[in-house]
């Protein structure tokens, strides 16, 4: 029953998303909302009397304001209400090719003057309100906690979906995650296996050359709004990247005996996430992924629990301090660094073992 739920929490925390994953929630918030509006006033089009209003807590309102979203290239809020509006998904992955009549209703809904109000809260983590309003009737939808976690649909003042609660999935500490990994359960090893593959196609896409040159040119793709499927972790693709793509590159060396270290890395970007929190002011790669990385890798070494923690806390002072300035085309050089500075503890630690 434990891998059961194990394997559960893993694939809930790894999606497949092109683009920056705060606007894809916003989004997808709108996405929703829209077909809901839509269908109750039985329409295929909205209005020139179409309002919208986006509440946004300050995390998902600075990442969102700084990264340019794919295929349009532009960067802001407004850009990602105007996809959702106007391109229908039921998934987080919205940012997907949109022909041209497509883009052309985006674009004339972009320009419009006066239909949408952004409006920052100065909560903290992820919360995303999405109104629409059209003539007499409007919908209100609520995203929190994770990023196409809808927990409350309101239709003209009527509640008309509330999530219900469940158990959170939680683990409790690397000792935890230490007897999950020497269990060696085959679908485990799989999905940490899916997981780096996945990430290494892009790799073979753009013929890196390394690690670090991966990771560096994958992230600024990326933010600057170009069409590149990530599997994000824990809500992040940039985490994605950097946790994945070191892994990779070993598993080209040595198959599948990376698999356990893979997955101990896995977890524990997990167990952080449980901990930190899915977004915050502070920077994840170094806060959270650096520490999960240098964990696994600390692993594939045959280093104690003693050790890895002690690894992980190093690599944590080393880049503590890191701030969330938004996503943007320094969060590239963030990686760059988070990685480099963990292969340099690594083969230090092996220099004096």
């Amino acid at each position: 029953m434990m891998y059961e739920k194990i394997i559960k929490l893993c694939k809930q925390e790894m999606q497949k998303v092109t683009g920056c994953t705060e606007p894809a929630s916003i989004s997808f918030a709108f996405s929703r909302a829209s077909c809901i509006l839509k269908d109750k006033i039985g329409v295929k089009e909205f209005s020139d009397s179409l309002k919208a209003k986006v509440f946004l807590s300050r995390d998902v309102y600075r990442n969102a304001s700084t990264v340019k979203i794919p295929f349009l290239r532009l960067k802001g809020i407004k850009p990602s209400v105007a996809w959702g509006i106007c391109h229908s998904s039921i998934s987080l992955n919205i940012f997907t090719s949109a022909g041209l009549k497509e883009k052309k209703k985006i674009l004339k809904l972009i320009k419009k003057p006066g239909w949408l109000k952004i409006i920052p809260l100065q909560r903290s983590g992820l919360y995303i309100k999405a109104e629409l309003k059209e003539k007499n009737n409007d919908v209100r939808l609520i995203i929190e906690d994770k990023h196409d976690s809808i927990k409350k649909i309101i239709m003209n003042n009527r509640i008309i979906f509330l999530r219900k609660k469940e158990k959170r999935i939680l683990i409790k500490d690397l000792s935890e995650i230490d007897k999950i990994v020497k269990k060696n359960n085959v679908r485990l090893k799989r999905i940490a296996r899916e997981f780096i593959m996945e990430q290494g196609k892009r790799w073979e896409q753009y013929g890196f050359k390394n690690a670090p040159e991966a990771v560096e040119k994958l992230v600024l793709k990326r933010m600057e709004g170009e069409e590149v499927p990530i599997i994000t972790i824990t809500g992040s693709g940039n985490q994605g990247i950097l946790l994945a793509l070191p892994f990779y590159e070993l598993y080209k060396k040595v198959g599948n005996k990376i698999l356990p270290a893979a997955l101990f890395s896995i977890l524990t970007q997990i167990y952080l996430t449980q901990k930190e929190g899915r977004i915050s002011h502070l920077c994840g790669l170094a806060n959270k992924t650096a520490p999960a990385l240098i964990a696994g890798l600390s692993y594939y070494k045959g280093n104690n629990l003693k050790k890895i923690k002690n690894s992980m806390s190093l690599v944590k002072e080393t880049l503590k301090g890191w701030l969330c300035k938004g996503a943007n085309k320094n969060c590239a050089l963030k990686a760059f660094v988070s990685l480099t500075t963990v292969f340099k503890i690594i083969l230090k630690e092996s220099t004096l073992a």
